[in-house]
């Protein structure tokens, strides 16, 4: 605890005699008497006295052999006594003195500040009262009087009568002094209440007061000699009366503790002993405070009659509601290891208001604590008391001080409400979030209803809600109490309780009619439900003496909210009777009352023309949500071990995800290799290619760093490009493991007619971490502001803008002071309830004055078009034409999965319980011994059909629970209502038939005899993967095996086989090829051989057939005849049928043997295949809503099952329906409430059982033989059986999640479905086809083939079903505009529809010209291109030690051209350095000029120079393209490797798909872009522009911006029509991107308009140019400005060269003439080993025509023998050779740092006199991260460096 003794005001003078003699004696100095020479004896015998003294207890502690450490103990007490003591006489000898010298100090002062100061200067905050010292001064002796007669003859005799031990207690001596107390100033408020004076006392008294006291019975002598007091004291005089004395009463306290300091003498100087001086001087304050301080009040009635306990305890003022947000920066304070390493804080808050003390908790190893906690505080007085905020670090000894912050709650109370950051004061650095409400009391009950709703909706980490009002209780006296123990008077005191909060009154000793005239003050949550429980007891808590009780509600139905009146005491005597006053008031928050002191001013006429919409950037709402869903790992690696390594343990696994700079941990799972997390991340991101989202899984431990366990990393184009992806991802860098992930790019809608689908699906989603899926993203565009208030000192305020939805804030840059700001910027919230969200704007000063505010509930923005809110905007709380400009555009968030979405199905979570999943438990068809299930839930494909059946009908789950208790049979619906999509999926049957010249894999007798195979097939659909038997030694293997998949038709989906070759350890790869799904359905049946790809040979014979299904039975004994034609090796039975069930709900079921009511969950069962629902909550009436399918294969004779339960464990009834029955009904239909055996004779289920016979195309045809030679002519490769997803292939893998084998529910909209249906009468195909037509939700991004692949033709279709023509209108859709273009193009209101016709001047009366007429030179530059390559045998400049060792180098190069230059970076110590930097420089070609190229050596002084040589503009503009070496001159050797491309221009976008993509291929050190096109602007001339507010014509200038590139026009002379005529160019990277912006303004500081020209636009242009005139946004309607934009294509000749395929160094990255090598490099550190993986070489330097035969050999060094030699085999005639070869070495990581890897490529084929070595790499591994692994190409040198 800290003390509040004030600081020393002086230095400290010279010390203090140590006794009261001395003290008093003038010093010689003060009487001018010398000092007495000579020595004393009595001063002699008085110093050898005080010496015995002193060593007296030494010889003592000696003699009788005490511990020596109570002596150092007593001697450190008497030196911190006698320390304090010092101080405390020298705090007093100071204020003392300075109180002597106050007249001639403040005489000196007064005359200074008048000269200084004009004479009408006052100051009238606080007033000087020197009269009211006067009188103090001259009364105050009567004052000493007065209170020695009250000492004397009161206070001292009742101190003798209260103990036996102080009856010989006497006050021998009382003098207060002749300091008087002191009123330093008074300060009058006037702004309260009429009927009172207030008054602010600001008291200083430093008295030499002397009182002693003797107790002669003990002999003990103590006083004081000398007290400080200094404080600020409150005195109210109210009421005022009509009477003498017109004052009522006298209210008298402190605000604040007031600072105390006591000079003790005597016996009580021990009072001074460190520790003990706090105490006391905290005792004295606390006794002070009990009566003096707030809510403490010394009342001195001056007339009768008055309600003394009222004046003590009134009304408070209000209540402040303190929101302790959060913290930031604050100060470290914990260190560890002794200090060496510094940590972090533990923070938590005091926040103190008077009395009212609170503690948030504290949170670990932060500096940025959030608390997010709320307190309520009682306020008495304002302006006065203040909220003190102090922040501390929780240690386990002393708690470090952090820093406190102030305010005055009389801002608070003008504010209303203060939301700001304040700074920590006492300390360096931190500040606190603070939200302050100011809340009026009400004396009505009208606003409490919205009072209690709005209560409802605040939560808090605290656990008191908010409170709604507040209760006084003004507990006044009690009457006729009963005696205690029916002879002895009582001890009265009363206990009053509201809820959990108790309050006891003072004790009234020894009668039966006590006065307590206490007031009590209790937060009220809700006064409906709250009761006053009063309990009189005795002061032993034993015997109680009456109580009471006191609904609130009599308070809410009176109509003063108070009751004051005498009740009736319970339990307690007779006529025992209690007063009481209790007052309500409401707490209300008046945000409507935000007071604006002083408006803006407007120049009278004048108004500024303002925008009526925003224009905001092109990129502004086009950023997308990635949803990151965890779900699971298998197979991770053990890290931990036990018993000391002797046995493998397990891992404690979490996972860490980054992307987009956000970083996300998971939750640890204990001892775990399978783990299952199940939780949601949300991350907004901009579709800026180059993104990925890296993930590392690493095992938890305690004592040393976590394990590493696997990362894989996934670029988030693949990701945006699939929409949504749910697979397993195999870790990399790790022997082992995987992990399951759901990524979901979620699309977005400007359309809220499926919110409620969206908020329904969002409900049922549950995650492990808490999370809550974004229903919406809401961008919000903060343009500007105008007329907002000036400040109180009438200076304009520096305004910032704060934003604020749900616990996300974003705040806008302060702008310079002015009443009309400007941000311009842009942010985005997470919008979870659009219904219930709402967005906050806050407009203040600096961020502490509040200027106004906005409220704006986002549901406004569901009903406007394309939910978009873009207009001026009212503030509260400002003056009443303070506007905000700002675009709220909110984005519906459509998951993937929800129902209705037109995408996959929706995949399983792996952490559902099972009682959700209808798994089934016995083995169903598609488990057999060919399945592979790498996910058990998803291959059983078990997912309820149509989840969004439960969705729709959530929404009436109220009613109809109400509906239950009453309901009948009558009541329930006669039938199912299932989605309109219901038993529309199909079956996917599979006939692996054989294979043909198959690679021959295995090898005899050591590799020199050729073996054969052991072939088997992979084929996987989506998700579920079936695998064959595996045929012994075959080239030509015959499999004869079926397999089945339900699935709903999506043209999405590919059929997936790959063929290996079983082998002991790892099984070689044999060929592999898809199958469109698109393809499957249109055919319905494909009988044909696929080409295997990726091999040499081999070729696979596959019958698939899309089953169609029908609902008659006219088929089915043929189906059935089929099917016991058919025989399969792998024994699989062709199902004849599909049964689809949809378990709607029961009712009338029995209760539990308990008496509860049952947890229903039914089970149904066909054969092997068994689904269980999920389990209902307790009800008799269970509604389940869930769809499953089963594969009958003998609808005649299989029957279903249906089994309810309680919970899976007590049995409630059984249905059996066998499947015969449904063959007689309609459509096969059966669809009823059914009767329950085993149950009540009430109960039924509700059920609908739909069946599809399988009409299957083998019933037409017949079975072709299995090694029929005529196939041969059917044989087609795989592209070409694949029109429509000819570019998909080229893609990565598609997201294994395109389908699951149970489809969630895919809806249509009734067009689509009126039309698909027409069209499948006419045909049988038709109906595949529409489904194929349909638009795909999200356009497919364009794939680029590597630069080093040959493109593949695309085959023609001659021999299948369809040809490519005929899927183009398909893929034309996938390529049409994006929402990113949709929305730019919304956002530009500035481009006519047609060209402009010639316009007429209003004022000059003329006809103004339609078109530019710019100079015949413009748009006739050129671009020049500059690729810096490398350099070779520069000078070396660099001399070491002394210049007796020659050194290197540290080149880089000057390029200068037209005054332009360029500098490329320097490269450390190398003479044949590498910078692989382009540069590009508009020119005109008209012009001769020179490219002057300069190398120079870095050096700290003065940069030596290397060489240089120049190039003649025109020659590069005459090659167009040139790619040479050029020699330095000026110096003895070198040169330097250029490519100069003068880059054509074309005025044809033909081409721009082919200049953007070689734009892709190319990346450069400098990180420059290619431009793809060159923008020429010419700005001619504008008209009807508006006059300034000064009623001026402007000075107009024009601005134009592209990204980063402005230009600035002149600044015309005042014109309304100005004319530029000038001239400008841009580089364009992106033209279907990029937005050219032009902004008018008058002398650049007043705007005038603005237009915004997307460079798309040209594009659909006649040679891409537009000339015409635009209208400009923000200006009058008649305003435009006359432009001409002119774009031209940059055809760089490297387009031809890739088409070529000799892609240049320069674009295909292939670094130095020698080529490159690919290498991994990574550390196995659990093994011990370094790893080194050689991929593959590219460029390589060909020695011949013939090519070379290379090899890779590397070598660690500096060991030069054979052990540390590997080499790689040897690959003829091929200069990009592959090897693959992985080579590992026995190492210790530490030993890394010491060697080098050297890396050579040779030619086997090299004879003896040539060179073997094609080029070397030198890697020093101490520079690379071994341990998370490094892959990379590698440049390779003429010889190592």
């Amino acid at each position: 605890m800290q003390s509040d003794k004030s600081e020393p005001s002086e230095p400290k003078g010279a010390e203090c005699p140590s006794n009261d003699t001395e003290k008093k004696e003038p010093s010689s100095a003060e009487t001018g008497a010398p000092k007495p020479r000579g020595i004393s004896a009595v001063a002699v015998l008085w110093t050898f006295g005080k010496c015995l003294g002193a060593l007296l207890p030494v010889y003592l502690a000696g003699y009788y052999r005490v511990s020596t450490s109570l002596l150092v103990f007593g001697l450190m007490v008497y030196t911190g006594w006698k320390h304090a003591r010092e101080a405390k006489e020298t705090r007093l000898r100071s204020a003392i003195q300075l109180l002597n010298n106050e007249q001639e100090y403040t005489t000196i002062k007064v005359s200074k500040i008048k000269r200084d100061l004009p004479a009408w200067v006052n100051f009238p905050d606080v007033e000087k009262v020197e009269w009211l010292n006067k009188v103090l001064q001259q009364v105050w002796p009567f004052v000493g009087q007065y209170l020695e007669k009250l000492l004397v003859e009161t206070i001292a005799p009742s101190i003798r009568a209260s103990s036996t031990h102080l009856q010989t207690l006497s006050f021998t001596k009382v003098d207060m002094g002749d300091k008087a107390m002191k009123v330093v100033g008074i300060k009058a408020h006037t702004e309260n209440d009429k009927g009172q004076v207030l008054l602010d006392l600001y008291i200083s008294y430093v008295g030499n007061v002397e009182i002693n006291v003797e107790v002669k019975r003990y002999f003990c002598k103590a006083g004081v000699n000398g007290i400080q007091l200094h404080g600020m004291m409150r005195v109210i005089l109210e009421p005022l009366i009509g009477d003498v004395p017109i004052v009522g009463a006298v209210t008298m306290f402190f605000i604040r503790r007031p600072k105390l300091d006591i000079n003790w003498t005597g016996l009580t100087n021990l009072l001074d002993i460190p520790g003990l001086n706090i105490m006391s001087d905290t005792m004295i304050m606390d006794a002070i405070a009990s009566f003096l301080v707030l809510p403490n009040r010394l009342v001195v009635p001056l007339v009768p009659g008055l309600h003394v306990a009222q004046l003590r305890s009134p009304l408070p003022r209000g209540v402040v509601r303190i929101h302790l947000l959060e913290a930031e920066n604050l100060a470290a304070k914990d260190n560890y290891v002794k200090g060496v390493m510094a940590g972090l804080s533990d923070p938590y808050a005091l926040v103190r208001v008077g009395p009212q003390t609170f503690t948030s908790q504290h949170k670990e190893n932060t500096q940025s604590p959030k608390w997010a906690e709320m307190y309520e505080v009682i306020v008495h007085e304002v302006p006065g008391q203040e909220l003190e905020v102090e922040v501390y670090d929780k240690d386990p000894d002393q708690d470090d001080f952090l820093g406190r912050a102030k305010l005055d709650l009389g801002i608070v109370k003008k504010s209303i409400v203060v939301d700001d950051w304040f700074n920590l004061k006492d300390t360096q650095t931190g500040r606190v979030h603070l939200r302050l409400e100011w809340l009026a009391l009400l004396p009505s009950t009208d606003r409490l209803e919205q009072i209690l709703q709005r209560n409802e909706s605040v939560t808090y980490k605290t656990a008191d809600p908010p409170s709604s009002a507040i209760l006084v209780i003004y507990l006044d006296k009690a009457e006729a109490l009963p005696m205690k123990k029916g002879i002895k008077e009582p001890n009265p005191m009363v206990q009053l309780s509201v809820q959990d909060i108790t309050r006891e009154s003072r004790t009234c000793y020894t009668t039966v009619n006590p006065e307590w005239e206490e007031a009590f003050t209790f937060f009220i949550q809700d006064p409906n439900k709250q009761d006053i429980d009063i309990q009189v007891k005795d002061a032993d808590h034993v015997q109680t003496l009456g109580s009471l009780t006191i609904p609130l509600s009599r308070l809410l139905s009176n109509s003063s909210l108070s009751l004051d009146q005498w009740f009736q005491l319970d339990n307690s005597g007779p006529a025992s009777r209690i007063y009481i006053n209790t007052v309500l008031r409401v707490l209300w928050l008046d945000e409507e009352r935000i007071p604006s002191d002083v408006s803006s001013s407007l120049e009278a006429g004048l108004s500024k023309p303002l925008p009526q919409q925003t224009s905001p950037h092109h990129s502004f709402a086009t950023e997308g949500l990635l949803r990151i869903h965890l779900l699971a790992g298998q197979n991770l690696v053990p890290k931990d071990n036990l018993m000391g390594g002797m046995v493998k343990g397990k891992s404690d696994p979490y996972v860490k995800i980054n992307i987009g700079g956000e970083t996300f941990t998971s939750q640890v799972i204990k001892s775990n290799l399978n783990p299952t997390w199940n939780e949601m991340y949300e991350v907004v991101l901009t579709q800026l290619p180059g993104q990925d989202l890296h993930m590392e899984v690493f095992d938890k431990d305690v004592d040393m760093k976590d394990d590493f366990m696997g990362r894989l990393k996934i670029s988030l184009k693949d990701i945006i490009d699939s929409q949504y992806t749910d697979q397993w991802y195999t870790l990399s860098d790790v022997k082992s493991g995987r992990v399951h992930l759901v990524l979901e790019w979620v699309p977005t809608a400007s359309e809220s007619d499926r919110l409620d689908q969206v908020l329904q699906f969002n409900s049922r989603q549950s995650y492990q971490n808490k999370a809550v899926p974004a229903a919406g993203l809401l961008f919000v565009y903060v343009e500007q502001a105008h007329d907002l208030p000036l400040k109180k000192s009438g200076k304009e305020p520096k305004v910032g803008a704060e934003l604020i939805l749900g616990e996300m804030s974003h705040k806008t840059t302060v702008c310079d002071r002015t009443t009309a700001p400007q941000w311009n910027e842009a942010f985005y919230f997470l919008v979870r309830n659009p219904r219930e969200d709402i967005l906050v704007a806050k407009l203040s000063h600096c961020w502490t004055l509040a200027i106004g505010s906005l409220v704006v509930p986002i549901r406004e923005l569901l009903s406007e078009p394309q939910l978009v809110l873009d207009q001026w905007f009212h503030l509260d709380g400002a003056s009443p034409e303070s506007q905000i400009l700002l675009r709220a555009e909110l984005k519906m968030l459509i998951p993937n999965k929800c129902p209705g979405t037109t995408s996959k199905a929706k995949p399983t979570s792996a952490s559902e319980p099972s009682s959700a999943q209808q798994n089934p438990e016995t083995d169903i068809m598609l488990r057999s011994s060919s399945v592979v299930a790498p996910a058990p839930v998803e291959t059983v494909s078990a997912v309820s059909l149509h989840e969004d059946v439960e969705e729709q009908e959530m929404a009436a789950d109220v009613v109809e629970e109400v509906e239950e208790a009453q309901c009948s049979v009558a009541a329930q619906p006669q039938h199912t209502s299932p989605d309109p999509g219901f038993a529309s999926e199909g079956l996917l049957r599979i006939h692996l038939v054989e294979a043909q010249n198959l690679i021959a894999k295995d090898k005899l007798m050591g590799g020199m005899v050729k073996g054969k195979s052991d072939p088997y097939t992979n084929i996987s659909v989506g998700k579920v993967l079936f695998k064959s038997n595996v045929i012994k030694e075959n080239l030509n293997p015959v499999w004869n095996e079926m397999y089945q998949v339900v699935l709903r038709p999506q043209s999405e989906l590919e059929v997936q086989v790959e063929l290996f070759d079983k082998d002991m350890d790892k099984d070689d790869f044999l060929g592999r090829f898809k199958v469109s799904m698109a393809d499957i359905i249109y055919s319905q049946y494909t009988d044909q051989w696929y080409t295997l790809n990726d091999v040499k040979s081999g070729r696979v014979r596959l019958i698939l057939e899309w089953v169609p299904t029908v609902s008659q039975t006219d088929s089915l004994d043929q189906v059935l005849q089929l099917q016991s034609l058919h025989s399969y090796q792998n024994k699989a039975v062709p199902s004849s049928a599909l049964l689809f069930v949809y378990m709607d709900r029961a009712h009338s079921l029995p209760l539990k043997k308990s008496g509860k009511e049952p947890k229903a969950g039914a089970e149904l069962s066909i054969s092997n295949t068994t689904y269980r629902t999920k389990v209902c909550d307790r009800s008799r009436s269970p509604q389940w809503n869930e769809s499953f399918y089963f594969l009958i294969h003998d609808p005649r004779e299989e029957m279903l099952i249906v089994k309810l339960s309680s919970a899976w464990d007590q049995p409630m009834g059984s249905l059996v329906v066998p499947i015969r029955e449904l063959l007689s009904e309609p459509q096969l239909v059966l669809d009823q409430w059914v009767h329950l055996d085993g149950a009540l004779p009430e109960s039924e289920i509700l059920l609908r059982a739909e069946l599809k016979i399988l009409n299957s195309k083998m019933a037409e045809a017949p079975q072709e033989s299995v090694m029929d030679s005529q196939n041969e002519e059917m044989i087609v490769s795989a592209e070409q059986s694949l029109p429509a997803a000819s570019e998909e292939e080229q893609n990565s893998e598609l997201p294994s999640d395109d389908f699951d084998a149970v489809s969630s529910q895919h809806k249509h909209s009734e067009e689509a479905e009126t039309d698909s249906a027409a069209t499948a009468e006419e045909d049988p195909a038709a109906e595949s086809v529409a489904m194929l037509a349909e638009p795909h939700p999200f356009p497919v991004a364009e794939q680029v083939e590597e630069p080093s692949e040959p493109e593949k033709p695309t085959p023609q279709l001659d021999n299948v079903g369809t040809t490519e023509q005929d899927f183009q209108p398909w893929q034309i859709q996938t390529e049409g505009r994006t929402g990113v273009d949709n929305l730019a193009h919304a956002t530009v209101t500035g481009l006519p529809t047609e060209p402009a016709e010639p316009t007429e001047d209003p004022k000059a009366g003329k006809v103004l010209p339609s078109h530019t007429t710019p100079s015949h030179n413009f748009g006739s530059e050129g671009l020049l291109r500059i690729h810096l390559l490398e350099a070779q045998s520069l000078v070396a400049k660099d001399n070491l030690m002394g210049g007796m060792v020659k050194g290197k180098s540290d080149p880089y190069v000057k390029i200068n051209i037209g005054g332009v230059t360029f500098k490329s970076r320097m490269i450390k110590e190398n003479l044949n350095p590498t910078w692989n930097e382009m540069y590009e420089l508009v020119l005109s070609r008209h012009g001769v000029q020179e490219i002057h190229f300069e190398v120079f050596d870095k050096d700290l002084d003065s940069d030596d120079f290397l060489g240089r040589f120049s190039v003649q503009l025109n020659e590069v503009i005459r090659s167009q393209y040139t790619d040479q070496w050029y020699t330095l001159h000026n110096v003895k050797s070198g040169r330097v490797h250029l490519i100069l491309e003068w880059v054509p221009t074309a005025s044809d976008s033909a081409r721009l798909d082919q200049v953007l993509q070689l734009q892709s291929l190319q990346s450069y050190q400098n990180k420059a872009v290619p431009s793809a096109a060159l923008l020429f602007v010419h700005v001619e001339r504008a008209h009807s522009l508006p006059l300034k507010k000064s009623g001026k014509e402007p000075k107009a200038g024009a601005e134009l911006v592209l990204d980063e590139t402005t230009y600035r026009t002149k600044v015309c002379d005042r014109s309304t029509c100005p004319q530029w005529n000038e001239s400008f160019y841009f580089l364009v990277r992106d033209p279907k991107h990029q937005m050219l912006v032009m902004k008018l303004s008058s002398g650049w500081d007043q705007p005038m308009g603005s237009l915004v020209v997307p460079v798309r636009e040209l594009l659909s242009e006649p040679q891409l140019v537009l000339d015409q005139w635009f209208s400009l946004d923000g200006a009058s309607p008649e305003t435009q400005i006359l432009l001409r934009a002119e774009l031209k294509i940059l055809e760089s000749k490297m387009m031809d060269m890739i088409s070529a395929g000799s892609l240049p160094c320069a674009a295909s990255g292939c670094g130095s003439g020698n080529g490159q090598v690919k290498l991994s490099l990574s550390y196995a550190s659990q093994e011990g080993r370094l790893i080194i993986i050689v991929h593959a070489c590219r460029g390589l330097l060909s020695q011949s025509k013939d090519g070379i035969d290379s090899y890779v050999s590397i070598m660690l060094l500096p060991d030069k023998s054979k052990a540390s030699k590997r080499k790689t085999s040897v690959k003829k005639r091929d200069l990009n050779p592959e090897y693959n070869e992985r080579f590992e070495y026995d190492l210790p990581l530490e030993e890394t740092r010491f060697r080098h890897l050297s890396v050579s490529v040779k030619n086997n084929s090299a004879s003896f006199r040539s060179r073997d070595i094609i080029g070397q790499v030198q890697i020093k591994l101490a520079q690379v991260d071994l341990v998370s692994g490094v892959t990379e190409w590698f440049d390779l040198k003429e010889e190592a460096e």
